[in-house]
């Protein structure tokens, strides 16, 4: 046991002896054993007014309360402040009951930090802010709350997508639709009409039955040049000559020296084939370049050799022929069922149809010289439909007693008419026999898919779900990939039944497919 003194505040600096006496604090030493009265004895020993407790390996008297309330009376009693410096952290936490304060080292000690924690931060100490019971309470359930959430957000997930044996149901039904009908009604089989509209861009063609003169051979002239100037000129070949009131170029055909005060004769071939290059003697008579302007040239000759022959063209009838034939398409049956092939998995009313066609002027211009002539045309129908959503609803209730237990697959479900239909024109309403047919996997629901997989690894889940129900295509997914396996919580799963049938075709099209989209949403997006 031992006794020295130490600073009692924690923050005041003296050098050498200049500390005053009433400035520190007495440093007494105890063992773990030792009692509490001879802790208290040597208290009042003590010379300073403050004494820190120092039981580097704690103390089972002072660990009580009895002891440690004991200890601060007969402290208040004998006029002294008393800390305790401690490893020990049930004798560190029984001292910060009763707002002793709490250090574990002497030197270190703080003694305006009774019953609060500090922290040390180099040379400096901070005293945290005393918290009580229910405080503690929110700061524990805050703390289990973000666990919570850190296990719902990164935990592992998994999705699996199967691809289950399929049969195919079916079963006549009277519906009546309407675009007034905004919501399904599964007893009356009153279901909503929505107009949908699709886009077709056909190109159409038609011979070209006019025709026009092409140029094949281009004509040739013997030309003179004369030069009257004090120097030689040399002229390149390609040089353009100009001829005849037109201005028709022809081009020299090889590169002359002119002599000064002389003449020289050359030959130069017409830029354009075609007989527009046989033009008379003395035709030729300027320049295209102004630097050669002031040589002298002509054509003592007639320019001959130029052959023209007849070639197909654009006819202005041509262009009437396939105006008419587009305007042809809005009559058209075949364009409007071509709504129904864009949208398979509605039930399109094609006599509700309406068909508008758009084009622009055909290619190329009339009188250019082609085979055929083009023309493109913008076909756009629209009609009232039953959307897939609203037919899946339907058969989940209709065809599910014939189907028994199972789960019909999304976007197989398809809707044909097959009698007469009655159409309101005033209010709009729909009344026709239609069949309901779509792809339903029995014995087998997403659910069970879902339950079959938990815990186990990916191998295992395809393996379970070909034993179980003889899937032998599905494919698990597991987010993020290094996880082993499915997790067991079911809400950290997605699981689905899919058919190959109801997946959307690939990117692969050609000019005349059609695209189509619902009047509900963005014309510039297609619809599903």
């Amino acid at each position: 046991m031992s006794q020295e003194d130490s600073e009692p505040d924690g923050e005041a600096r003296y050098e050498g002896d200049e500390r005053p006496v009433e400035s520190l604090a007495s440093v007494v030493l105890v063992e773990r054993s030792e009692d509490i009265a001879a802790i208290c004895g040597r208290v009042d020993g003590a010379p300073t007014w403050a004494v820190v407790i120092h039981a580097p390996d704690g103390n089972r008297q002072l660990s009580t309360e009895l002891g440690m309330r004991r200890l601060v009376r007969h402290g208040e009693e004998a006029g002294k402040i008393v800390a305790i410096a401690t490893r020990s952290s049930s004798l560190a936490s029984r001292a910060r009951q009763v707002g002793v304060p709490v250090s574990r080292r002497p030197e270190s000690v703080r003694w305006d930090a009774g019953g609060r924690h500090v922290v040390g931060v180099g040379r400096w100490s901070l005293a945290t802010p005393a918290i009580g019971r229910y405080v503690q309470l929110v700061v524990i359930a805050a703390v289990g709350l973000f666990a919570l959430g850190l296990v719902l957000t990164m935990a592992p997930s998994a999705s699996v997508v199967a691809y289950p044996p399929t049969e195919t149901v079916s079963s006549v039904v009277t519906i009546t639709a309407s675009e007034d009908v905004t919501e399904v009604d599964l007893d009356t089989l009153e279901v909503p009409a929505t107009r949908i509209s699709g886009e077709q861009v056909i190109t159409l063609a038609v011979a070209a039955t006019g025709t026009t003169e092409v140029g094949v051979q281009p004509a040739t002239v013997s030309v003179v040049i004369s030069n009257r100037t004090q120097a030689d000129v040399v002229v390149a070949a390609g040089t353009v000559l100009l001829a005849g009131p037109s201005y028709f170029p022809f081009e020299l055909d090889e590169t002359l020296t002119v002599p000064r005060e002389g003449n020289i004769t050359g030959t130069a071939t017409a830029a354009k084939p075609g007989t527009g290059g046989n033009l008379g003697p003395d035709t030729v008579g300027g320049w295209f370049d102004e630097k050669f302007r002031f040589l002298e040239v002509t054509n003592p000759e007639a320019a001959a050799g130029g052959v023209s022959e007849p070639r197909p063209a654009v006819d202005p009838q041509d262009v009437v022929n396939l105006q008419t034939l587009a305007k042809a398409l809005e009559g058209s049956e075949m364009i409007k069922r071509g709504l129904v092939e864009a949208r398979p998995h509605d039930a399109v009313f094609l006599r509700t149809a309406e068909t508008t066609v758009e084009y622009t002027l055909p290619e190329p211009p009339v009188g250019t010289p082609t085979d055929i002539v083009l023309l493109r045309v913008t076909v756009k129908v629209s009609a009232l439909a039953v959307l897939a959503e609203t037919l899946d609803q339907l058969a989940r209730r209709v065809l599910q007693s014939e189907g028994g237990a199972g789960e019909f697959l999304p976007g197989t479900v398809t809707a044909l008419e097959t009698g007469a239909r009655q159409l309101d024109a005033d209010t709009g309403l729909i009344r026709t026999e239609v069949r309901l047919q779509g792809e339903f996997a029995r014995g087998v629901t997403a659910a069970a898919v879902k339950d079959a997989v938990k815990g186990k690894s990916t191998e295992d889940a395809r393996s379970t779900l070909s034993d179980r129900y003889g899937i032998q295509e599905a494919e698990v997914k597991l987010t993020p990939g290094w996880a082993p396996w499915v997790p067991r919580f079911g809400f950290r799963i997605d699981a689905e039944l899919r058919s190959h049938s109801a997946e959307p075709a690939g990117d692969a099209s050609t000019t005349n497919d059609p695209t189509t989209t619902d009047s509900s949403t963005d014309p510039t997006t297609p619809g599903p």
